[in-house]
């Protein structure tokens, strides 16, 4: 399938870097689904601000593609909020995880963008959130569009592979400043599948750059979208409030006198994404031993 119709924004970001995005025709692993295989789908409609779940298992749709492995998520997302921003987490689930690999299309269900699971970097369990795949697309529609879509599926290439996770013996020495033990990491094989987290933002603001909006200057010869970093910024250290802070310290030494050093070192990551420089003084003084 040739892909013609590039009607948004197409830039992508991860762990807050702004990376260059390739149309799909850039890429030849991107599935050649035909006209009567897209009507044929049932397109959920999901909400900007919404943050849905979804289940990828045997009672969900199928296309009848090669390039296509187990179900697939079909879904319908509104156009007409400015700059849509997508987070899209596939949780792991016991020792296996779904690879997302996502098609966007226009209004008239044409191919505009694809990004392949090779996008969507490992991410250790947080505060909150488990071990998982994340990524972040940033799309902005252009001003004649109504809704888009967006078809989530897995590759038989996805299911052959898995992801290396970070083992609780590695966390546990970086979280103490020692050094990693050499021991193999335990993995997470790619399924078929899997539980998916999606959050939908809507903004209107200039970060973002419409292809086809008459800007020659907007893309790059290849045809890529980048988005423009804002001038003047500068990183402010974060300071979370005490209350804050005594909490995550108070659950730190909770965790440690159960013996959960896992729970422990997740958060002490977390408290000191907030700026938290006392989190993990408190959890090195939990694990000594006391004479």
């Amino acid at each position: 399938m040739k892909y013609t119709t590039l009607a948004f924004l197409l830039s992508l970001t991860f762990g807050g870097l702004a990376t260059p995005v390739f149309a799909a025709e850039d890429n030849q692993t991107a599935p050649a689904i035909t006209a009567s295989h897209l009507q044929a789908i049932h397109w959920q409609p999901v909400q900007a601000g919404e943050n849905a779940e979804f289940d990828m298992d045997a009672s969900g749709q199928t296309i009848p593609l090669n390039q296509i492995s187990g179900k697939v998520l079909a879904l319908q997302l509104p156009a007409g909020h400015g700059t849509l921003t997508l987070r899209l987490r596939s949780l792991l689930d016991g020792k296996q995880v779904f690879a997302p690999n996502v098609l966007v299309l226009d209004q008239n269900q044409q191919p505009a963008a694809f990004y392949s699971s090779n996008q969507f970097s490992y991410q250790p369990a947080s505060l909150l959130t488990a071990d998982r795949l994340e990524g972040t697309l940033k799309l902005a529609p252009a001003p004649d569009q109504k809704s888009i879509y967006l078809l989530i599926y897995t590759t038989p290439q996805d299911v052959a592979q898995h992801t290396t996770l970070e083992g609780a013996a590695k966390a546990y020495a970086k979280a103490t400043g020692n050094q990693p033990p050499n021991i193999p990491d335990p993995i997470a094989q790619h399924s078929t599948q899997g539980h998916l987290s999606l959050k939908i933002t809507a903004e209107r603001n200039n970060d973002a750059v419409t292809i086809g909006s008459g800007h020659p200057d907007a893309t790059s010869a290849t045809g890529l979208a980048l988005t423009p970093a804002k001038a003047g910024t500068t990183k402010t250290a974060m300071k979370p409030l005490p209350d804050t802070e005594h909490y995550f310290n108070q659950q730190i030494e909770k965790a440690v006198k159960q013996g959960n050093l896992a729970q422990a070192m997740t958060l002490v990551e977390e408290a000191e994404r907030l700026g938290s420089t006392s989190a993990r003084p408190i959890f090195i003084n939990s694990i000594q031993p006391r004479s």
